[in-house]
């Protein structure tokens, strides 16, 4: 028989708490990082949301004569109008969209729509009607707080001026909703991601199209 003293397996209670520590640090590192991940992840998913609408929109202005789809004022909603060339309702939908209730995340730019109420003489409802088609846009994320319909206010109100001014576009859109971002499609169909310190040059900016067919006065 060996008179050597036989080794004990396992790890001490010191060891074990080591260990633990450890790993709570680790995931307390990746926490964030795998929380941002997602929310890109799910960013993107509404960015591709907008690029199928995009294809139907220019799908629908092609069969259309190039009239962009419309708003409820007109009892035409671009929602109903899009339906045969989108296919289903998934797509209208921002996945953290904190607005449970609505069918759709998505509203219209109204100053593309015909005689836009407060600015009834204006008429950019044509595909051609519009100069520079890529600075414009045609769909942006509607905030939680925003329950008034299919479409923005950008015209704004005689009384109020412009809907289009800072204040009064982030009370319409949810510019920070995706990481200080938010996603637009434009009117020649193609999407982007911009942060609300890029829009908010664009709607301050003299001539910007962004908004306003036309170009800000």
């Amino acid at each position: 028989m060996s008179s050597f003293p036989r080794k004990k397996c396992g790890f001490t209670l010191l060891e074990l708490l080591v260990v633990v520590a450890v790993i709570g640090v680790v995931a307390a590192l990746l926490t964030p990082a795998l929380g941002k991940a997602k929310r890109r992840a799910l960013a993107t998913q509404c960015l591709n949301n907008l690029r199928q609408i995009g294809i139907a929109t220019v799908m629908y202005t092609d069969d259309n004569v190039g009239r962009l789809p419309d708003s409820q004022h007109h009892l035409a909603s671009w929602v109903g109008s899009l339906q045969p060339y989108a296919g289903g309702r998934v797509c209208y939908r921002c996945p953290v969209d904190g607005h449970r209730t609505r069918m759709y995340s998505y509203a219209i730019n109204d100053l593309v729509t015909p005689n836009p109420y407060g600015a009834e003489t204006l008429d950019y409802s044509r595909l051609s009607s519009i100069p520079v088609p890529a600075e414009t846009v045609f769909l942006a994320e509607m905030d939680d707080r925003f329950v008034g319909s299919d479409h923005y206010h950008f015209a704004g109100d005689p009384d109020d001026g412009p809907g289009y001014v800072p204040a009064a576009f982030a009370a319409q859109v949810a510019v920070t909703r995706h990481l200080g971002a938010a996603n637009y499609l434009f009117t020649d169909g193609h999407v982007e991601l911009l942060s609300w310190s890029a829009v908010t040059k664009k709607l301050t900016q003299p001539g910007s199209r962004f908004v306003h067919p036309g170009g800000i006065p």
